[in-house]
């Protein structure tokens, strides 16, 4: 007996064929408080109402913006058969919710926390209930370490204008589903990492990479020398010793592939370098450089405690958007630290991340 195929698909999007599995069956809805820095005007609708959401309350003291996210449900009953379980199946810790709030952030550019679960409805046999959740936040409009002005701007933001969202969550549906997994998780560090900003820039870095990485399996890169040499050894190693090798091979390349996947899904993002405070700009020959340095920076934090020499965000108007701070390296108690070290600012780290996942997404699209 053939043992089923696993749809290995997204939650929200199986959410999406339900009407159609369960033609006739009672529909309910459960309703999601979701707050952000940045205020998007307009009405989100998909699916034929399967998903809505819209501005709900404006600002409140620590300059967040509630809006309610509705999800429509087709009551079905579950039968599960463990003889069917597979590993290579789908998941994802934050459930469906958490995949929308991941791909509404990654979308816009914007921090999304969900504060509050609204179910039932008021009728003489239920109740309607509210469950608050609890997020860590900092307000950081303020804040002089952090300053990104595009991700903590409400300009030209909207859930409708031209179908950019709806656009956009159309793409992730026509990505066949063995990329799914590791789409998914990129998209989910990158709303994590975003989420460090202004609270601690090293934690940003290292889940910014992670967001990387998890994309590194399923995508291209050519065999270098000693991988074409080893392969070429492969029949003098056991079945079991050769996946040590093939892990091996994995791992020696993380860097570079880190490197190279920036390198090929960031063309077009970085423009001209001014004449003026050129120093402080990231030209494009210049992206595997700092690429590099990042990754040996979060490694080295990570396997021997070592700082991170952040870029430090400029508040002139002539800074705003500078990739770098204009520092030569810096000396601390007894300890010199290199140029060669800075890390960029988080702004450019961040928007270069969100360009290139954007850019792998379209490379994997399915041929028209």
């Amino acid at each position: 007996m053939n043992e089923p195929k696993i749809d290995n698909r997204m939650q929200w999007i199986l959410k999406l064929e339900e009407p159609e599995q369960a033609e006739g069956n009672p529909v309910y809805f459960t309703e999601y408080e979701i707050c952000s820095e940045v205020r998007i005007t307009g009405v989100f609708t998909y699916g034929n109402g399967m998903f809505e959401c819209s501005l709900y309350q404006e600002a409140d003291d620590n300059n967040l913006y509630t809006y309610i996210l509705k999800i429509k449900h087709v009551e079905k009953v579950f039968e599960y058969d463990e003889s069917n379980y597979s590993t290579d199946g789908y998941y994802f810790r934050e459930g469906l919710v958490g995949e929308i709030i991941a791909l509404f952030s990654f979308h816009f550019q914007a921090r999304f926390y969900l504060k509050a679960t609204i179910t039932g409805a008021m009728t003489p046999y239920s109740i309607r209930m509210r469950m608050e959740h609890k997020f860590l936040y900092k307000n950081i409009k303020d804040d002089l370490t952090c300053l990104n002005l595009e991700m903590f701007s409400s300009q030209n933001r909207n859930w409708c204008k031209d179908n950019n969202l709806t656009n956009f969550l159309d793409s992730i549906r026509a990505v066949d589903q063995q990329y799914h997994q590791s789409l998914i998780r990129a998209i989910h560090w990158y709303s994590v990492a975003i989420k460090e900003m202004g609270v601690d820039h090293e934690l940003f870095f290292i889940k910014m990479v992670s967001s990387i990485e998890a994309l590194l399996d399923i995508s291209k890169m050519e065999p270098d020398d000693i991988e074409k040499k080893m392969v070429g050894l492969k029949d003098s190693f056991t079945p079991d010793e050769w996946i040590q090798v093939e892990r091996w091979l994995q791992n020696r390349k993380i860097r570079k592939r880190f490197a190279y996947f920036l390198e090929k899904h960031s063309d077009g993002f970085s423009g001209e370098v001014p004449e003026r405070a050129s120093h402080c700009f990231i030209a494009k020959d210049k992206v595997v450089t700092y690429a590099k340095r990042i990754y040996d920076a979060r490694s080295a934090y990570l396997h021997t405690g070592k700082p991170m020499f952040l870029s430090m965000d400029m508040r002139g108007d002539d800074s705003k958007k500078w990739d770098l701070d204009p520092s030569m390296g810096m000396s601390i108690d007894r300890k010199k630290i290199s140029e060669k070290e800075k890390l960029p600012r988080t702004r450019w780290f961040e928007r270069i991340v969100n360009y290139s996942i954007h850019s792998f997404i379209m490379d994997i699209l399915p041929s028209k």
